[in-house]
């Protein structure tokens, strides 16, 4: 595996913005280990109706249900390694966040440790796999085709999950979040690869810079496309 550079620091990032702009812009920060419950909340919010867990969770009242579980995972395997970042109204910082976003520095991804057997584990309790087992097939499966599209030697940050509240849309938190983490992962010259699973997310991305990166995984049984995206080093 590649050795990880030091983990981003994403407070920093947002020192470049003119004062007067900081000012009214929502509060980009470091994830801690006590915000994981909130932010599972806001990220099962966000993606309830994303095109992607729709597919994976076709019954609404299991998707609800399951969701903040299912992000929880994923918030304790990219907390350990310093990838996650919580979004807050500027004059609310440390209050209940807008948003986050998760992701895996150089090297984490592929890495084959006891640690991702563990977190595949939780998934399965988390969805509850044993009475949904459809679900289950279905998370497989996206995680199948991620992974054998997923680019190799190529150092880079996979940005895995990024979302904002319902309430919170059109306020800037996506953008914040997104810019926080490029200024970082630009600063230490690297690359950044993810998947898009929705309109808003493919316009994101390409205001960030992004360009599509080969052809989109198309998932088996109807479901969506995810369309991967690459942003090389700046």
């Amino acid at each position: 595996m590649t050795t990880a550079p030091a983990p981003v620091r994403p407070a920093a990032a947002a020192a470049a913005a003119p004062a007067a702009a900081a000012a009214a812009a929502p509060v980009v920060t470091a994830a801690r280990a006590e915000d994981a419950e909130p932010l599972a909340r806001v990220l099962a919010a966000a993606f309830q109706d994303d095109p992607l867990t729709r597919w994976a969770f076709p019954d609404p009242a299991h998707r609800e249900r399951v969701l903040p579980a299912f992000f929880r995972v994923h918030l304790d395997q990219c907390l350990a390694h310093g990838g996650a970042l919580a979004v807050h109204d500027h004059d609310e910082a440390g209050g209940a966040p807008q948003g986050a976003l998760l992701f895996l520095p150089p090297g984490v991804w592929e890495d084959p440790r006891q640690q991702d057997r563990t977190a595949a584990r939780a998934l399965d309790r988390a969805i509850d796999s044993a009475r949904n087992p459809e679900s289950a097939r279905r998370l497989a499966a996206i995680t199948h085709l991620q992974t054998r599209r997923h680019p190799r030697h190529r150092p880079h940050y996979y940005l895995a999950f990024i979302g904002v509240h319902p309430d919170a849309h059109r306020t800037g938190a996506g953008e914040a979040l997104l810019a926080a983490m490029l200024t970082a992962v630009d600063r230490a010259g690297q690359a950044v690869y993810a998947e898009t699973s929705s309109p808003s997310g493919a316009r994101l991305s390409r205001t960030a810079g992004f360009t599509r990166f080969g052809e989109a995984i198309a998932l088996p049984a109807g479901g969506p496309r995810l369309n991967p995206v690459w942003r090389g080093p700046r």
